[in-house]
């Protein structure tokens, strides 16, 4: 069997994780080659050793010429626009539709969401992280009998393993570099809210000057960012580090991470955090509200005000401050990452869903 992988980002988040996580665990009789625009992306598919197509964009040609060249017998399409692409370039082929997150277009009448539901009859299944996402979806019901509730797959022990071992074999005064009170992982944009954690640490200052905090990704407000930390006086305080090849090494030598999210599909970087036992407080919105409780850390924030800076200082000074609290919270993080570590049953879930459409092309034949 083969498939090909369709992603039309360039860079490396959550749903390109999952997506090389699926290519690199499936058995020997699955080939698998990804399609993607150049990009970051591509130093992740290297590492990876995974079968790729890069090009200056994703489009409807570049799938076609892709299928040209893979004869793949199903098309594992990412996201919302990949998905509605391959219905327009193909209608043999059968195409499998994976939504790792619910944007808001989705919950309500529009041309994409009318669009998308009109292309449900062309899927052979619709992979969901979350029952939630076909409840609040307009087009449920056309989505009806296609979807599969894998969640998102996580591996707590390669995660740990990850950053211990990288941190591990450094000297005391190069990890000293890596050490903060408070962690942001995650692209800067607005989605991730990069300002909003800018200025909770803007706060946290009051009551702990020498709070340290790092901030770990790239994006479109780095320079903006930069401006608000300097405009703050939080030089000494706050330092951006980018992408990074091995971000859990920050993870594993953080005390809290800090996720004050506008919007979030899954929300994996504090499920990862809570691997390495760390406290997670984050925001109330996405995958947020069902991963994270007050025993791994704390949701500040409520259904009318998702975001809530007050909630997050006081949570933020009470684990800086009791030491009790802290370890209860760092042991509920540990087992919390334990209860979502799902990556074997996951895999074997997708595997599932090829072999069941490959039987079905069988007996259509």
């Amino acid at each position: 069997m083969k498939v090909l992988h369709i992603s039309k980002s360039n860079t490396y988040s959550g749903m390109e994780n999952v997506a090389i996580n699926i290519i690199k665990s499936m058995p020997e009789n699955i080939e698998s080659v990804y399609l993607t625009a150049t990009g970051s992306i591509e130093t992740k598919l290297l590492e990876a050793d995974i079968s790729y197509i890069g090009v200056e964009k994703v489009d409807e040609e570049a799938i076609k010429k892709a299928i040209e060249e893979v004869h793949p017998d199903i098309l594992h399409a990412y996201e919302y626009d990949c998905s509605l692409m391959c219905t327009k370039v193909t209608d043999t082929i059968p195409i499998i539709s994976h939504l790792y997150s619910i944007p808001r277009w989705v919950q309500k009448i529009g041309a994409k969401s009318i669009i998308y539901g009109g292309a449900c009859k062309n899927f052979a299944s619709i992979i969901i992280p979350d029952k939630k996402v076909e409840e609040k979806a307009w087009f449920r019901d056309k989505m009806e009998g296609k979807t599969v509730v894998l969640g998102v797959p996580f591996n707590a022990p390669a995660i740990f393993e990850k950053g211990f071992m990288a941190g591990n074999e450094m000297s005391k005064e190069k990890l000293a570099g890596f050490k903060s009170d408070l962690l942001f992982v995650g692209y800067l944009t607005e989605d991730k809210n990069p300002y909003e954690f800018i200025r909770i640490v803007n706060e946290v200052k009051k009551t702990h000057p020498d709070v340290k905090a790092i901030m770990v990704g790239g994006g479109d407000l780095g320079s903006e960012c930069l401006e608000l930390i300097g405009r703050l006086n939080l030089n000494d305080n706050i330092k951006m580090v980018g992408l990074q090849h091995n971000p859990y090494i920050y993870m594993n030598q953080t005390k809290i991470l800090v996720a004050p999210s506008k919007f979030e599909g899954f929300g994996l970087a504090p499920v990862e955090a809570m691997a390495f036992g760390k406290p997670v407080l984050t925001s109330k919105v996405g995958g947020f509200k069902t991963n994270v409780d007050d025993d791994c850390g704390k949701i500040c924030g409520t259904d009318k005000k998702p975001v809530d800076r007050e909630a997050f200082i006081a949570n933020i000074n009470e684990l800086l401050d009791n030491s009790e609290i802290y370890r209860m919270k760092s042991e509920g993080a540990r087992k919390r990452a334990k209860e979502l570590n799902n990556f074997d049953r996951y895999m074997e879930e997708v595997v599932k869903v090829y072999e069941e459409i490959e039987q079905h092309i069988g007996k259509s034949i």
